[in-house]
């Protein structure tokens, strides 16, 4: 998954405006470009409330879909504040979500003229040259991303993307020319799998049975996009049917997602121990009646778990992944580990960061 962002990243700076998260664009085909997303949390640096409410009024009206009214809007404030960065670089994620990327190009080739110390415009310029074919000059721009911010995460992920990417050109070709290849069958596969749509949990997701805690006997509904799997060939056995340790916890760990997406509270909580600590310190009944009332208030919740991973160790379990969590009123993208421990016939969550 390759993920165009906003400029600055929330590591490098301390105040955050309206963040707001991935909306799909560019989707293909991994045969044809890699998949992209929107990665938007502007930021309060050398702009006045003015400039950061009229940044907030035109993020409004690109929730909403008005990609036209967000964008005249902007060109208004850019020509009362042209070097308003954070307003630049927004232009240039509105212009890719409108897909006229020659135009974004310009602008995110701009900020890195005007703020090469920046890793973000040069992220956001591999993204698209990567969605237009151009994967030696998406290279390079990542390159210098790492080069100006070795730290930077998200662009080290998009280089390891792209050359997953170019890998799986190379394996169809070598397929082309050997289709008895079963090796190189087996690589392509690995790769498409890594590239497998995630787990999406939405108010529309199946309702949860009646035992929230799926049994750790039970396949889960839907396969997460985490670890690959290798497909079975003439020389690869094909997996067991018997549940692995770790089905009942990645059941769980769904039906926990999916339970936020329904905003069925009571479902939610249910997946907690009554041993669970709250983050915060905060007592658990107050935890629990401030997630009621965190949940319930916007109008849908969708939650997206990517790249799921967990080990078991007896009766004690951690599942990490990348979440995206998206509602009327937030959208972000965070890391997130659950500790999780097996009570009498279910797992339930003791811990979360």
């Amino acid at each position: 998954m390759f993920y165009i962002v906003q400029p600055i990243t929330r590591s490098l700076v301390t105040a955050i405006i309206s963040p707001m998260l991935p909306t799909k664009i560019l989707n293909q085909t991994m045969n044809k470009t890699l998949l992209a997303g929107l990665c938007m949390a502007l930021l309060c640096l050398g702009v006045t409330r003015a400039q950061a409410a009229n940044l907030d009024d035109i993020q409004a009206l690109m929730f909403k879909n008005d990609l036209g009214g967000a964008l005249t809007q902007l060109d208004q404030h850019l020509t009362e504040n042209p070097k308003d960065r954070d307003g630049r670089f927004l232009k240039g994620i509105l212009l890719t979500e409108m897909r006229r990327l020659p135009e974004a190009i310009e602008v995110f080739t701009a900020l890195t003229r005007d703020e090469p110390k920046l890793p973000e415009p040069y992220n956001n310029l591999a993204v698209i040259y990567a969605a237009q074919g151009r994967f030696d000059k998406a290279r390079e721009a990542l390159e210098l991303a790492i080069k100006t911010h070795p730290s930077y995460s998200v662009a080290h992920e998009n280089l390891g993307d792209l050359y997953a990417k170019l890998a799986s050109i190379a394996y169809d070709k070598a397929l082309e020319l050997d289709r008895a290849n079963t090796t190189t069958q087996t690589k392509l596969a690995l790769i498409r799998d890594l590239f497998a749509p995630p787990f999406r949990a939405t108010a529309e997701s199946t309702p949860a049975p009646a035992n929230p805690i799926a049994s750790t006997t039970v396949e889960p509904a839907r396969t997460p996009a985490k670890t690959a799997r290798i497909a079975p060939t003439a020389t690869t056995k094909a997996p067991a049917t018997t549940p692995t340790p770790t089905t009942g916890v990645e059941s769980t760990v769904h039906a926990w997602a999916a339970a936020w997406g329904r905003q069925d509270v009571a479902a939610y909580l249910a997946h907690y121990s009554d041993n669970f600590k709250p983050a915060s310190a905060a007592p658990l009944e107050q935890w629990k009646a401030d997630r009621d009332t965190r949940i319930k208030a916007p109008k849908s919740i969708l939650i997206e778990l990517m790249k799921l991973e967990i080990k078991v160790d007896g009766d004690s379990a951690t599942a990490t992944f990348k979440q995206h969590y998206k509602s009327d009123r937030l959208n972000e993208w965070t890391r997130k580990t659950l500790q999780l421990r097996r009570e009498t016939d279910a797992w339930r969550i003791v811990d979360e960061r």
